[in-house]
This record gives structure tokens, C-alpha cells and sequence, in this order.
């Protein structure tokens, strides 16, 4: 799998062009691909770098796969992550950001989410639906820029109320460890934690006391927020035990490995967008909605 290539301050400072360019050279692309009709209209990233800054954004991450060619490398896909310029909008726990998404391979459209990046554990969280929206590269749609901008905008202040509100949930323990087995799920598409499952890679209870268990002093709480953050940072970094792959070690085999962290940029797109979706209807609405009660997923 192609290495991913990521930048962001430790101290969180906005990146410049030549960090950016160093890391994620698809951002500069002046170009597209050969292969690509003449009606693709080329949304060059560096060109949402310069309205992002005359709106008050700075870039504080870019990230790239390293492609196997010049012309992925060129064009490939990539993220960046925006957030107001003198922190206008941060607490000393997490600051808001725009999540910009593009390539010049035709590969994917551009798109915009809203999302959260968390100081204590240096992780990026990006929200799911309703929190989005994408831009096709065809001529004479590159306006719409500055429109969907706006929008996603707009749920910045939206994302800030729904964390606080999440922070004052206390979820009960079956709907911690329903959550903890459904954002499983968005990697391993497993509901079971039987050893004789015939699954690529399968998690057991082991794992799930894994996810759900604090690495740091500040992830102790028992609020919907920071299970939330818990468990995300786990999925998304890996390194949970799971069950080893029976194709490749034997039938028998009942030996743990650790879980890679995700390296693709798309699935970390899909993956950190589902978890939120989760966390809100599982651990947020049935806490909000009394009459609805959790469900199993066994």
C-alpha cells in the first residue's frame, strides 16, 4: 500500500507554501491528467489555498499518498486542513476546520467537510452527513467554490455546539460497547466475536476493551465526547489487537496481531465520517430519546 505522506505543526501553526509543496506536491498541480476529457475542468488546490486565505483560513495539515508514478504523485488525491487565522474560533481543548479534498486524476471530486481537530490527542475528526459538500471539475463550475465554502462554513459553529452538548452526555454501557462494536465495523465489517469466523481479520473482546480503554489521563471521562474521541483515535490509528488472518497463518490459527493504522486517504475520509455518524445516533440519540432503546448487534 502507498505510504501517506502528512504534515501539521506540533505547535499546530498554519504550514507554509514550501512545507505544503514538500509533502503534498499534488496540491500545485497546474495541470490534470493526460487521460482526461477536455471537458474536465481543473479546480487547481492552490487556487482554494488563495480564497480560503482571503475568507481567513490557513492550512495546518496536508496529506498525500505517495503514488508509484510521477503523474500520481502529480495529480494524485490529497487533504488539507483549514482553521481561522489568530484562532478566532479554538478553545484550549480542540479548534474547528475545513476539510478540503481533491485530486487532478478524475478520481474523485472536490469536496469540503466540516470537522475538529482535538490539541490533547492530536487527532482530526471529521463529521458526517450534513457536514459536506463536493464540487465536480467541469468547466465553468469553479465559482461554486466560494458558495460551498460558505455552507460548510456555516456548520463549523454548528460541529462546536454538537461536541459541547456531547460532553454533557453520559451514554450507558450497553450503548458504549454497542459503539465501541459498530466503529469496529466500518474496518472490519465483523459483527462477530466468534474465533471460527472465516473474516480477513476479526475482533474478539479483547479488542473491544482495547478501543474503549483511556491512554491518557485526560481520556478517563465517561462522557459521549470522550468515548467518542477514544474510540475514533483507536480505529483510526489502529494498533488494537485482532484476530490474524487465517488464510495466511492456518485454519487453527487463534493468534492476535495489532491493527494497522489507516494509510489511505479516502478511507480515512469514510471511516472518521462514519464514526461521527455512529457516535451521533448511538451515543447521543438514544441517550436524548428515552423511548428508543439500544438494539444488539449479535
Amino acid at each position: 500500500m502507498p505510504d501517506l505522506i502528512y504534515s501539521r505543526n506540533g505547535n499546530n501553526d498554519f504550514l507554509t507554501s514550501c512545507q505544503i509543496r514538500a509533502n503534498s506536491p499534488a496540491v500545485y498541480a497546474h495541470d490534470y491528467a493526460e487521460d482526461l476529457s477536455s471537458k474536465y475542468g481543473n479546480f487547481n488546490s492552490a487556487q482554494a489555498i488563495e480564497i480560503m486565505n482571503d475568507y481567513g483560513y490557513g492550512v495546518t495539515q496536508a496529506a498525500q499518498v505517495q503514488g508509484r508514478t510521477e503523474t500520481a504523485n502529480l495529480h494524485g488525491q490529497h487533504l488539507m486542513a483549514f482553521a481561522k487565522r489568530f484562532k478566532a474560533d479554538a478553545t484550549p481543548e480542540q479548534q474547528p476546520e475545513i476539510i478540503f479534498y481533491n485530486s487532478h486524476d478524475g478520481k474523485s471530486s472536490m469536496k469540503l467537510f466540516a470537522g475538529v481537530y482535538r490539541f490533547i490527542c492530536s487527532n482530526g475528526i471529521i463529521a458526517g452527513e450534513g457536514f459536506d459538500q463536493r464540487m465536480i471539475h467541469y468547466k465553468n463550475n469553479l465559482d461554486n467554490f466560494e458558495d460551498i465554502l460558505k455552507y460548510t462554513a456555516s456548520k463549523l459553529e454548528d460541529i462546536s455546539q454538537l461536541t459541547h452538548n456531547m460532553k454533557n452526555i453520559t451514554p450507558e454501557p450497553d450503548q458504549v460497547f454497542e459503539f465501541a462494536c459498530a466503529a469496529l465495523n466500518t474496518r472490519y465489517d465483523s459483527e462477530t466475536v466468534d474465533i471460527d469466523a472465516r473474516t480477513r481479520n476479526v475482533y474478539t473482546g479483547r479488542t473491544i476493551t482495547n478501543v474503549l480503554t483511556p491512554t491518557r489521563e485526560q481520556d478517563e471521562a465517561d462522557n459521549a465526547w470522550t468515548i467518542f474521541n477514544r474510540v475514533q483515535e483507536s480505529v483510526m490509528r489502529g494498533g488494537m489487537p485482532v484476530i490474524g488472518d487465517r488464510k495466511r497463518y492456518g485454519r487453527n490459527f487463534q493468534g492476535y496481531k495489532q491493527a494497522k493504522p489507516i494509510t489511505s486517504i479516502k478511507q480515512n475520509v469514510d471511516v472518521n465520517r462514519k464514526l461521527w455518524d455512529i457516535a451521533q445516533e448511538v451515543l447521543v440519540s438514544w441517550t436524548t430519546n428515552s423511548e428508543q432503546k439500544p438494539h444488539s448487534l449479535h
